[in-house]
C-alpha cells in the first residue's frame, strides 16, 4: 500500500451535516465523500467517475482537520415565493491533512500529480472556500497510536473504549453536546456523471475534535508529529 499525504489550508470551510435542513450545521471534519470530491476536482473527473476511481482498488483514507474558530453566517436563498434566510455555520482558518492509500501505486502517483496541478479549483464545502495546497508527500509505512485528535475514526470509539475498560489501560475521553458518533454517507448512486445522486451506503464514524487517550491502539499515518488514523473506503 502506498499513501499520499496532502496538506491544505483554507480561510473558510463548510461541510454541511445532511441531517440539518433549516440550520446548516457544519461537521467539524471533512467526511469521506468530501475527500473523494476534492480528489475528483484535482483530477478533473466527474463525481461518478471519481467514485469509480476509488472503488476499483483497495483504498484507505484518513483526515485531520483543526480550525481556529466557528461562526454563524446568515445565508439568503430564493424559493420563488419569497426570500428566506437560514443560519449557516462556517469554520475559519483550517489546517487540513488528507491521506489516500491505494494498492495501485499508479493511482497514488496520479493523485499526487493532480494535487500539484489541479484541473479544477480545490474547495472545502462552498465554492468560495478555496483550499491552498501546502505540501504533498508520500509514505509506505503505517504506525499505531493510542492518542488521537481532530480526526475521523471508523466505528463508535466511545463504545470501543468502554468495552475495553477492563484491560487495565488508562484512557481519557471528553464530553460534548454534539454527538461524537454519526453515520456518514460513503457511496452515492448517480443518474449520470454529473446528474442527481442519492445515498446508497453509510458507515459509522467517530468525529474527534479534541485530544483523546484511548485504551486501544489505532493504525494510521504519522505526519509532522500528527497521527492520522486510517479507515477503509
Amino acid at each position: 500500500m502506498k499513501y499520499c499525504i496532502i496538506e491544505l489550508k483554507t480561510q473558510t470551510a463548510t461541510v454541511r451535516n445532511p441531517e440539518f435542513q433549516n440550520f446548516h450545521k457544519t461537521l467539524p471534519l471533512p467526511p469521506p465523500t468530501t475527500l473523494v470530491g476534492i480528489a475528483g476536482a484535482a483530477m478533473g473527473k466527474s463525481p461518478k467517475d471519481t467514485q469509480r476511481f476509488f472503488e476499483d482498488s483497495t483504498v484507505e483514507m484518513g483526515v485531520y482537520c483543526k480550525n481556529e474558530g466557528v461562526a454563524t453566517d446568515l445565508w439568503k436563498y430564493n424559493d420563488f415565493s419569497g426570500r428566506s434566510i437560514i443560519l449557516k455555520e462556517v469554520l475559519f482558518h483550517n489546517k487540513v491533512i488528507l491521506v489516500y492509500g491505494l494498492e495501485d501505486r499508479s493511482k497514488v502517483n496520479l493523485l499526487m500529480k493532480s494535487f500539484e496541478n489541479p484541473i479544477y479549483g480545490l474547495t472545502m464545502g462552498n465554492s468560495d472556500s478555496l483550499a491552498k495546497v501546502i505540501s504533498i508527500n508520500e509514505e509506505t509505512y503505517t504506525t499505531e497510536s493510542d492518542t488521537v485528535t481532530h480526526c475521523l475514526i471508523e466505528g463508535d470509539i466511545i463504545e470501543e473504549v468502554f468495552s475495553n475498560a477492563s484491560n487495565g489501560l488508562n484512557f481519557s475521553i471528553y464530553s460534548t453536546s454534539d454527538p461524537v458518533t454519526i453515520d456518514l454517507p460513503t457511496r452515492f448512486a448517480y443518474s449520470d456523471s454529473y446528474g442527481m445522486r442519492s445515498i446508497c451506503q453509510r458507515k459509522q464514524f467517530s468525529l474527534i475534535t479534541a485530544e483523546m487517550k484511548l485504551n486501544v491502539k489505532k493504525r494510521g499515518i504519522s505526519y509532522k508529529g500528527i497521527f492520522i488514523p486510517l479507515f477503509q473506503f
